[in-house]
């Protein structure tokens, strides 16, 4: 069993969000953890084979000076050198030579005793011409010529046109590393996919052995506007004499339309904890998941307090975006999908040699939903805290859910006061509705013959001379198309129309990460389906853009900028109510479908949340100003519910 000492210390760490390895456990050797480096948003080369300035030298810890003066230095990570000019041949000490293969030249190599035989080895990279192809070579002082192959580049990670840059380094007395980085701009990223960043770890058996491949790590390359990265720390976790490899993982950044998290915020980490064993490494199940959820848990903590409230639902974005990344069984994951479909598919961009993390933590996305419901409570947006707890969270906290719901939106029971005899016209989802409150409290219901007045308190319909709306939204001479989940994007995306004649549609993401969102089917949270279409309702609609509804989500859509943008929107709207939208003439009272119910909200007022009836097959529907009624299609007749 692992040395739980290790992990109350991460515990204790994780509001600094430092989960790297425990030098404060009595075993553990204070190594200098390794880092892989991260691609800058702007996609940038990052930096490889190196340690900071000044890592090397720095004490093991900040106040390091009252520890035992006896204590063993850091091991100060050794990084490769360049191979000799022409890099056809290796000089050894003694003066024996090593050979490249054919085909092959040395790019760069390390001269250490990796055998444990006294005398110094090389352990090289030897690459094809392109530099997408190549082995890791072992060559023993003792027999130069006996050169052999410790791993060769994965065939699937040539990138055609991204240059590739390598590093190979020496990270404890027994670890080697060695790292594949294509460096791709923004069209050769587009073509191949999605770039691969390969890390491989070797253990240095001793004993006359060879080094041997322990680890293989593969990070894909993340959006544009985000940063991965990774530092490899080697550590006696578990206490039993033998050196464990810990790697941190960490997501910086933000996508495009989250705003980027700045001080320290600005990045989040997660450790993967491979515990060396006689049969190899590992893999601690207890990481990340135990760190994942103290970040959850610091979250709620945050979620209470007034001052902290406000930046919890960007954080927790963040920490949503760290799940996805980094567990191919986070909501959304895609990791049902086997091979390179998943690798399409996914948004897990961190790979073992065995397939994907599982990191086995199936509540803590409802975790995280509470969290930001709670916080969004606290600074009193009631429709906020709604969205959150509706985006499909897992069980485990479904009664403290259901609690806070009630809370924020007490149920109520709706019952039919009237139902018309004129049938409204059938609109398609995301359109305008047929129905429309008037400010007297007549009901507006736009039939394919025209508009019809019905005044429920006499009992009547009339035919008007009130012009028919558009069920299309239209802001300008743009149309709102759909809205759509998607395997390859990790936000929900806007898709409109820039003109009537316009050829496709254009795109624009959410700040809805793609396990948020309604769901139109009751898929497994790992599996992608594809394309999805998801229902929303039209808010309001002008020339600078869109608002719009996803269950209780409020987003507004900016379309006066050369790139369009998104961003949530917070209750009660400023924009005028047009007729067919779910809102009440005067703009204050929402009437949408949320949380299994429809949820009616009144600036000013409390939401609550309608069910009974037929409201479980309404659509389309509209309130009245001060939502005391509301108007729905039902069937091929409008209807028209009070609240008991």
């Amino acid at each position: 069993m692992p040395d739980r000492s290790c992990s109350k210390l991460l515990r204790a760490l994780l509001p600094l969000l430092a989960a790297t390895g425990c030098d404060g456990c009595p075993s553990s050797k204070p190594y200098t953890p390794y880092t892989l480096g991260s691609a800058t948003p702007a996609g940038s080369p990052p930096p490889l084979s190196g340690v900071a300035p000044g890592a090397a030298d720095a004490g093991p810890e900040a106040g390091a000076g009252d520890q035992d003066a006896a204590a063993p230095p850091r091991f100060a990570v050794v990084p490769s050198v360049p191979a000799p000019a022409g890099g056809k041949q290796w000089p050894l000490e003694g003066g024996a030579v090593v050979a490249a293969p054919t085909g092959r030249t040395f790019e760069a190599g390390l001269l250490l005793d990796a055998d444990g035989d006294g005398a110094r080895d090389l352990v090289a990279w030897a690459r094809s011409p392109d530099g997408l192809r190549g082995e890791l070579l072992f060559a023993p002082a003792a027999r130069p010529q006996a050169l052999r192959t410790l791993t060769a580049l994965p065939g699937d990670l040539a990138a055609q046109g991204c240059a590739p840059r390598v590093g190979l380094s020496q990270i404890g007395p027994s670890a080697l590393t060695f790292d594949f980085a294509p460096q791709c701009g923004d069209q050769q990223r587009a073509a191949s996919a999605g770039a691969t960043r390969w890390v491989a770890v070797f253990r240095l058996p001793g004993a006359g052995a060879p080094p041997e491949l322990a680890l293989e790590l593969r990070l894909r390359t993340p959006p544009p506007e985000e940063a991965l990265s990774a530092s490899i720390e080697v550590a006696d976790r578990d206490a039993d004499g033998r050196d464990d490899l810990v790697v941190s993982v960490g997501l910086a950044g933000a996508l495009r339309p989250f705003p980027a998290p700045s001080g320290a915020a600005a990045e989040l980490r997660a450790p993967l904890v491979f515990l060396d064993r006689p049969a190899g490494l590992s893999r601690d199940a207890a990481q990340p998941g135990e760190a994942l959820r103290g970040l959850a848990a610091s979250l709620l903590r945050d979620a209470r307090g007034k001052s902290t409230a406000p930046s919890v639902a960007a954080a927790a974005q963040r920490l949503r975006r760290l799940h996805a990344v980094l567990c191919a069984d986070a909501a959304g994951g895609g990791g049902a999908i086997a091979g390179r479909d998943a690798a399409r598919a996914g948004e897990a961009l961190v790979w073992t040699g065995v397939g994907p993390v599982r990191c086995g933590e199936p509540g803590l996305a409802a975790a995280i939903d509470h969290a930001e419901a709670v916080a969004a409570s606290t600074r009193g947006a009631p429709l906020a805290a709604v969205a959150a707890l509706d985006h499909g969270g897992a069980e485990p906290r479904a009664k403290e859910d259901a609690r806070l719901l009630a809370k924020l939106a007490p149920p109520t029971t709706a019952a039919a006061v009237y139902r018309t005899a004129a049938a409204p016209q059938p609109a398609g989802p995301g359109a305008f509705g047929p129905l429309a409150f008037e400010a007297s409290g007549a009901l507006l219901v736009r039939t394919a013959q025209g508009v019809v007045r019905v005044d429920p308190a006499a009992s009547t319909e009339s035919a008007t001379d009130v012009p028919p709306w558009p069920a299309a939204v239209h802001a300008g001479p743009a149309q709102l198309v759909a809205v759509e989940r998607r395997c390859d994007a990790p936000t929900l995306l806007a898709l409109f129309r820039s003109s009537p004649d316009a050829v496709g549609a254009m795109e624009v993401p959410l700040p809805l990460l793609r396990a948020q969102g309604p769901r139109a089917g009751a898929a497994s949270p790992e599996r992608c389906a594809g394309t999805e279409k998801l229902p929303f309702s039209p808010l309001a609609a002008s020339e600078s853009g869109f608002d719009i509804a996803l269950g209780a989500a409020l987003v507004s859509i900016d379309l006066r900028a050369a790139a369009p943008r998104s961003s949530a929107l917070s209750f009660p709207l400023t924009t005028p109510a047009p007729q067919g939208a779910p809102r009440s003439p005067d703009g204050a009272t929402l009437a949408v479908p949320a949380a299994g119910g429809l949820l009616v909200a009144t600036a000013g007022g409390a939401a609550r949340l309608w069910s009974g009836g037929d409201l479980a097959q309404a659509r389309a529907c509209a309130p009245a100003n001060g939502g005391a009624r509301v108007a729905c299609v039902v069937g091929a007749a409008a209807v028209i519910f009070e609240a008991k």
